[in-house]
């Protein structure tokens, strides 16, 4: 009796998926009413909790690494528009055009 069930259960999801007018023509004539399979959900453990942990204290030093080189890089492109832009009024202060 199960394992008619289970191959039922099989056979409408592929239904579903294939051709959902006649799924729906089928459930009303044999009076189902479907209802989807609950999403997966992880049964959380001590060890997958211990292993998340780990994961995100390993995402948010990598962070921080990248940030302190995002910073250093922002600071050599400031100074370079800074030098840039010296370099610029001190053209403009000489008289030479730009």
């Amino acid at each position: 009796l199960l394992m008619t069930l289970d191959r039922r259960r099989k056979m409408l999801a592929y239904l579903r998926r294939v051709n959902y007018s006649t799924f729906q023509n089928t459930c009303t004539q044999l009076g189902i009413q479907y209802s989807p399979p609950q999403p997966y959900t992880r049964r959380v453990t001590r060890r997958w909790l211990l292993k998340k942990a780990l994961c995100i204290k390993v995402f948010q030093e990598k962070q921080k690494l990248k940030a302190a080189g995002r910073l250093k890089q922002r600071r050599e492109w400031q100074a370079r528009a800074r030098a840039a832009r010296e370099q610029q009024e001190k053209q403009a202060q000489e008289g030479t055009p730009v």
